[in-house]
């Protein structure tokens, strides 16, 4: 979209200006004089505008608060995993503005970021979502954070910025200093990754610089215009610079001219098969599995979250003690995957991290429940990928945090139990809040109600007893019938008891049966079509796009005549009830009719197509920003080429107080007798 040369005007010449320079003086804007006057004759009529102008900060809460926080300082409870980190408002540092370095933007300047959104961040864009003026209302409320030593912005002029007499953008581009940091080629490749400030692990806490051979990422805008003002302006809050001072217009003209000449071609532009299957991976092995590991949602689980709102202890990034639940299968714990040497992977080589990742198997030869750990979609890495992770994993600086052991529940109660979720009790995977390693309370047995703990006690202790005793009066009395049967029963519960026997097979069954009729991006695709769809089909399985968005039975595995259909509920205190969207090209169920950018826009941003915010810990949506555009690209490429299931999902509810206290996945299908409970 085109960035206008001069500052956007409200029909009020230098109005808005003014009102920015009067409220960081501490005076009442003269415009206000203007808006009570206003404002009056719109109570007295009962305009709509004045309701939408009055409930400004009601649309904050709702809209802005889940990133920006309550305050506006940048740490609202989604916050934690999003990369970049949200906006602090109160610190008055704007990083895309048409103003000088260290002052604030115009009103123009956030209103165009909340109508287009930032480009390669979970900022998304709100033109047809919001109206005009309720976008205004909201810029001025943004800008009223700022404290009051914040000084007001004037608009950096780009006349003349197209004059062709001065010296090449590429001598420019040198002379300014810019490969320091970004490379000759524009890809960044003579600068490393910082570390991150102390006390946070988090993915955003640290950034590259931009890789200008990538102009789809340009958070400002990658028009003529709007490089030529990050060059002049700076990005306030990073060691870019502006150049406002050193450089005329018409000289950061020419190097914007330069740089958008390093620009490659997006993979959803691009012809050749192979440039679409590697396009913007990184090569360092540290970066790359860095990159993985957020694709993959490992943090989803191996970072402790709030009880109570589903925040995440960035503190303990990637140090484990969740909590993870499957009645009546068992208890387990997320595991460290730091470098501690005593409760991480610090004793850990790097093959034995790639043999748990891609075979499910620990250093010490334990098999890893896939209810717990979903290892058999990690087996689908390749060597260089899992061997990234590894080099990425034992980089990371040591956190201690104790992990407790995995509780089995015992065979005969696991046997009942399992009879019953046979005869219809509900089995859902639970992920509980907090930190297991520092709260002892969340140590305890299995979370299901102390009923059908003793229903199935006594349905597995007692069909056993029975049957044992069976099996010793029909051998005495040399009944071979009464034998027969009871030795029948016993190899069914025995079954029961250690299905599904997912431990009895090799890793490579293991794999090959839950991934069992899973359809493969179509033979009629050819080309870089199919280098793209192949790419998306790669990032999908090892998100695991499929554990939630694939329709499970808790005995059958997963129902892959429906891949990527949804259909399974999501229930927690937190958020009420959500189920899995379809995400198959189905024209009235699915994705058939939605925009590529729609689609971007729920995946990075969380919101849907029509304009609800789903919950992170429902739609990780927050670790998602992660994934770059490209491979988001790849996966809608990937999605449109899967077969159409129909069956329309129904709509989330809000929280109810029978809802669980943990963020619980259920089995089954809620389209066909699945176990949603109730009115939605």
């Amino acid at each position: 979209m085109h960035r206008h040369r001069r500052p956007r005007s409200t029909g009020r010449p230098g109005l808005e200006h003014l009102d920015d320079v009067e409220r960081t003086r501490g005076h009442r804007p003269r415009s206000a004089l203007v808006a009570l006057s206003l404002a009056a004759t719109l109570v007295a009529v009962g305009h709509p505008a004045f309701h939408a102008a009055a409930d400004v900060r009601d649309i904050y809460r709702e809209r802005c608060a889940v990133c920006h926080g309550t305050d506006g300082r940048g740490d609202g409870a989604a916050a934690g995993l999003l990369a970049p980190r949200p906006r602090d408002f109160t610190s008055g540092r704007y990083k895309f503005r048409s103003t000088h370095t260290g002052t604030l933007p115009l009103l123009g300047d956030i209103e165009r970021t909340i109508n287009l959104g930032l480009p390669g961040t979970s900022m998304p864009g709100y033109e047809g979502l919001l109206p005009s003026a309720i976008v205004t209302d909201l810029a001025r409320y943004l800008l009223s954070f700022a404290p009051p030593v914040a000084v007001a912005g004037s608009a950096i002029a780009l006349d003349g910025a197209a004059t062709p007499s001065v010296e090449p953008g590429r001598v420019l581009y040198v002379r300014a200093g810019c490969p320091e940091c970004h490379g000759p080629d524009g890809q960044g490749s003579t600068w490393r990754l910082p570390p991150a400030p102390p006390g946070s692990r988090a993915p955003g806490a640290s950034t590259a610089p931009t890789n200008l051979s990538e102009p789809w990422t340009f958070r400002g805008g990658s028009t003529l215009d709007a490089v030529t003002l990050r060059i002049l302006t700076g990005i306030d809050g990073t060691p870019m610079p502006g150049y406002a001072e050193s450089l005329s217009a018409a000289e950061a003209g020419a190097i914007a001219e330069h740089v958008l000449t390093l620009a490659r071609r997006p993979i959803w532009d691009e012809d050749d098969p192979a440039v679409v299957t590697r396009a913007g991976m990184a090569t360092d092995p540290r970066e790359r599995g860095r990159y993985l590991v957020n694709a993959m949602l490992c943090p989803l689980c191996h970072t402790p979250i709030s009880a109570e709102d589903g925040a995440y202890d960035t503190g303990k990034f990637l140090a484990g003690g969740m909590r993870v639940t499957a009645y009546p299968w068992g208890v387990w714990y997320s595991r460290n995957l730091t470098a501690d040497d005593d409760t991480g992977l610090g004793r850990w080589s790097e093959d034995d991290i790639v043999r748990a990742l891609r075979r499910g198997i620990t250093r010490n030869g334990r098999r890893l429940d896939p209810m717990a750990m979903p290892w058999p979609w990690f087996a689908h890495l390749t060597d260089t990928d899992a061997r990234s992770i590894a080099v990425y994993l034992k980089s990371l600086s040591p956190s201690r945090n104790v992990i407790p052991p995995p509780q089995r529940i015992a065979l005969p109660e696991q046997a009942g139990g399992k009879l019953l979720a046979l005869l219809g009790s509900p089995v859902a995977v639970e992920f509980w809040g907090g930190n297991a390693a520092e709260q002892p309370i969340l140590r305890g047995g299995p979370p299901a109600s102390r009923g059908r703990r003793l229903a199935s006690g006594a349905i597995g202790w007692g069909g056993l007893v029975l049957l044992c005793a069976a099996l010793a009066v029909g051998m005495r009395g040399r009944r071979r019938w009464v034998v027969g049967t009871a030795g029948f029963g016993l190899i069914a519960w025995l079954t029961l008891a250690m299905w599904p026997p997912l431990g009895l097979m090799t890793p490579e069954m293991a794999v090959r049966w839950l991934r069992l009729g899973t359809p493969s991006v179509p033979d009629s695709l050819s080309g870089a079509q199919r280098a793209r769809a192949l790419r998306g089909e790669y990032v999908a399985t090892i998100a695991p796009c499929g554990l939630c968005h694939t329709p499970a039975g808790a005995f059958v595995g997963f129902y892959t005549d429906r891949t990527a259909a949804g259909g399974m509920e999501g229930r927690w205190k937190v958020y009420g009830s959500a189920v899995s969207s379809n995400l198959t090209p189905h024209r009235t169920d699915g994705i058939g009719l939605a925009s590529d950018p729609e689609l971007l826009r729920a995946m990075r941003s969380g919101l849907g197509r029509d304009g609800r915010l789903m919950h992170w810990q429902a739609m990780p949506w927050d670790i998602s920003s992660n994934w770059s555009l490209e491979d988001q690209h790849a996966i809608i490429a990937y999605l449109r080429a899967l077969p159409p299931v129909a069956g329309r999902i129904p709509p989330p509810r809000p929280p109810r107080p029978n809802d669980p206290p943990a963020d619980s996945f259920f089995f089954g299908d809620v389209r066909n007798g699945g176990p949603r409970t109730g009115p939605p």
